[in-house]
C-alpha cells in the first residue's frame, strides 16, 4: 500500500473512531449498561460447567436481548413524546442512540475471545473479562472527571460511583463462586 492510500485509510479509521466516541459521549449510560450487563452475566457464569462457545453464545444472546430492549424502549419513548409514528428515521435514530450498549460490552467480549484464542481456561477467561468490565466502568468515570479538568483529589471523588459499580460486579462473582 502506498503512502497516500495508507494516509487515506488512517484518516477514515480516525473519522470512524471519532464518530463512535461521539456516539458514546451522547449516551455514556448505554456504554455503562453494556459493560455492567456483560460483567454481571460473566460474574454469574459457572465456567466449570460450560465452555467458551456456550459462554460467548450466552453473552451474545443476552447482549442482543438487552440492546433490543433498550432500542425498543428508546423508540417507544420517542414515539410517545413526539407522537411520531414508527418509521425508518425513528428506528435508525434509535439504533444509533443505543449503539453505546454494544460498545460498552465489546471490550469484555473481545477479552473473552482473546483469552480463548490464547488457550486460557474458561474460568481464567471469564475472570479476566469480568474484571475488564468492572475496570472499563471505572475508566469511563475517570475519563469523565479528566474531561472536567478536575484536580487529582476531586478526580478520585468523581470516580467513586464507577468504582462502586465495578466492585459490585466483582463482589457478585465472589459471592456466587
Amino acid at each position: 500500500m502506498d503512502r497516500v492510500a495508507q494516509g487515506t485509510a488512517d484518516t477514515r479509521v480516525r473519522r470512524v473512531l471519532g464518530w463512535l466516541a461521539e456516539v458514546t459521549l451522547d449516551n455514556a449510560g448505554g456504554a455503562v449498561y453494556g459493560a455492567v450487563m456483560l460483567g454481571v452475566l460473566l460474574a454469574a457464569e459457572d465456567p466449570v460447567d460450560v465452555g467458551y462457545t456456550d459462554t460467548i453464545g450466552a453473552a451474545l444472546v443476552v447482549l442482543a436481548l438487552y440492546w433490543l430492549t433498550h432500542l425498543y424502549t428508546y423508540t417507544l419513548g420517542t414515539r410517545l413524546r413526539t407522537g411520531e409514528p414508527l418509521n425508518t428515521r425513528v428506528f435508525w435514530r434509535s439504533c444509533l442512540h443505543e449503539l453505546p450498549v454494544l460498545e460498552g460490552a465489546l471490550l469484555p467480549l473481545v477479552v473473552l475471545l482473546l483469552s480463548w484464542a490464547a488457550g486460557a481456561s474458561v474460568s481464567t477467561g471469564v475472570t479476566i473479562a469480568t474484571w475488564t468490565a468492572a475496570i472499563a466502568i471505572v475508566v469511563l468515570e475517570f475519563i469523565a472527571g479528566w474531561r472536567s479538568r478536575l484536580g487529582f483529589e476531586r478526580l478520585w471523588l468523581q470516580a467513586v460511583m464507577g468504582t462502586l459499580i465495578g466492585f459490585a460486579i466483582i463482589a457478585l462473582k465472589l459471592l456466587l463462586h
